[in-house]
């Protein structure tokens, strides 16, 4: 078969097309506050961000010691706090994903999707997925990938990366642990507000799998007052900037 230049144009256009229909959508991510340091991986080291400044999906980025930061999807109506010592990537490859977390913590809000919107608003870690409903909840990550989620408002449907075990829906006032590899456990309350979680004031209950207090939570680490607080102090070297 003979195929006309004109066929062949049309043929590759209509491919182009397809492929560009089916990539995911690149996001663009506002830097709204920044304490300290928030510091983006680039192909010849760490940039810094600032206040004004933008991210975007696939772009690796991480807060240094006693720093905080917080960045706006305008398009998700999401607004992400992230503590310090966090390692997180704006993912951009698997549909919903709005943020990976590798290792640290970071406060999550929610508002309400236009009506007729249904797209999923997901925050994966090396453990757990979660997805939410339009709510308000934060989230640790620890150096082995177990996960702890503690719901101030709404819901949280939280699963297991791995897809083997039941779904569980944590409410407002539960919190749950979900170990690498495992299932998550039954959700339980924490007695925190998120004031709390701000402040870096998180006793683990027994939700979260103990009476003790988590590593680097104490009222001792807290990074200043006011709305986003510092989390975990504990980390590698990686972390230590």
């Amino acid at each position: 078969m003979k195929w006309s230049t004109a066929s062949v144009v049309l043929t590759l256009a209509t491919l182009a097309a397809a492929a560009a229909s089916e990539a995911p959508a690149v996001l663009e991510y506002d830097v709204v506050a920044v304490k300290r340091k928030l510091l983006l991986e680039t192909t010849d080291g760490e940039r810094a961000l600032e206040v004004g400044g933008h991210a975007q999906s696939g772009d690796v980025l991480r807060t240094g010691s006693r720093s905080r930061a917080e960045l706006v999807v305008a398009e998700y109506a999401a607004r992400f706090v992230v503590s310090s010592k966090t390692s997180f990537r704006l993912a951009h490859d698997r549909p919903g994903v709005l943020l990976e977390i590798e290792r640290g913590s970071l406060r999550a809000i929610f508002g309400k999707l236009p009506d007729g919107d249904t797209r999923e608003r997901l925050i994966t870690t090396p453990s757990a997925v979660l997805a939410v409903r339009g709510t308000d909840y934060g989230v640790e990550v620890e150096k082995d990938g177990d996960t702890s989620i503690a719901v101030f408002e709404g819901t949280v449907e939280v699963w297991d990366n791995a897809d083997v075990g039941e779904r569980v829906f944590v409410q407002a006032g539960q919190s749950t642990r979900i170990r690498r590899g495992k299932v998550a456990s039954t959700p339980k309350p924490h007695g925190l507000s998120s004031h709390d979680w701000d402040q870096g004031r998180r006793r683990v209950s027994q939700s979260m799998g103990g009476s003790q207090q988590s590593p680097g939570m104490g009222a001792g680490n807290q990074a200043g007052s006011g709305g986003a607080g510092s989390s975990s102090q504990g980390g590698s070297k990686r972390h230590g900037g």
